[in-house]
Parts: structure tokens; sequence; C-alpha cells
């Protein structure tokens, strides 16, 4: 927007009518128009659908991307090994084989976690 249009639009909100040209009719007839509500409603069922709709896509796009990025870390892994020529060991692990009931608790822990989540939280925040 340049400065005259700039001025037009400031003399017409103000209601100074000194210029009158195409343009500030033109100006003029945009913001009675602007001003006036629309003649027609949209229904309750109709916006529903509209937003489970884009909440559909939404999810399966997050589907895509997680596939996505799974395999890319795949491919990944397989470039780093590739490179690095890994040696693998259970070494590390060696720690959890004396803690059966340590990781057996963990996990149910983990699991009943996720169940409170599906459960209690969104249903809340729904």
């Amino acid at each position: 927007m340049n400065k005259q249009d700039e001025e037009l639009q400031n003399q017409l909100e103000r209601g100074l009518n000194a210029d009158a040209s195409e343009d500030a009719r033109a100006y003029k007839r945009v913001f009675d128009a602007l001003k006036k509500e629309p003649d027609f409603h949209v229904s309750l069922p109709f916006a529903d659908r509209l937003i489970a709709l884009i909440e559909k896509r939404e999810d399966k796009r997050d589907y895509w991307w997680m596939g996505a990025g799974i395999f890319l870390s795949l491919i990944a892994m397989i470039v780093a090994l590739a490179l690095t020529q890994a040696n693998w060991s259970a070494g590390v692990f060696t720690f959890f084989s004396g803690y059966p009931g340590l990781v057996a608790f963990g996990v149910a822990f983990i699991l009943f976690l996720q169940w409170i989540d599906r459960k209690i939280v969104r249903k809340r925040m729904a």
C-alpha cells in the first residue's frame, strides 16, 4: 500500500470525503461492504464435520511423518554401522540380568502411565 492510498483510507475512516475520485469511491464501497454482516449462517453440525475432517487429515499426516522418521532412522543406523564397523556386545545390559523384578516393574509402570493418559487425561482435555 503506497502513501497516497493510505492517506485516502485514513480520510475515509475519519469521514472526510474531500477526494471524489474513482479510488475514493472504490474504497468507500469496499468499506461499506465490510461493515455489513453476512446473510448466511453455518449450522453447528457443518462446523463439527469440518473440524472432524481437518483432525482426520492431521492424524494421517502425523502417521506419515512418523513412518518417514522411522524409515530414515533405520537407514541412518545402517549407514552408521556400515561406516564404523561396530562390534556388538551385550556387556552393558548384563546389569539388568541381576534385577528382573526391576525391569518388570519399569515396564509395568510405563504401561500404567500410558493407560492413565488414555483413560483420564485425554478425556479431560477433550
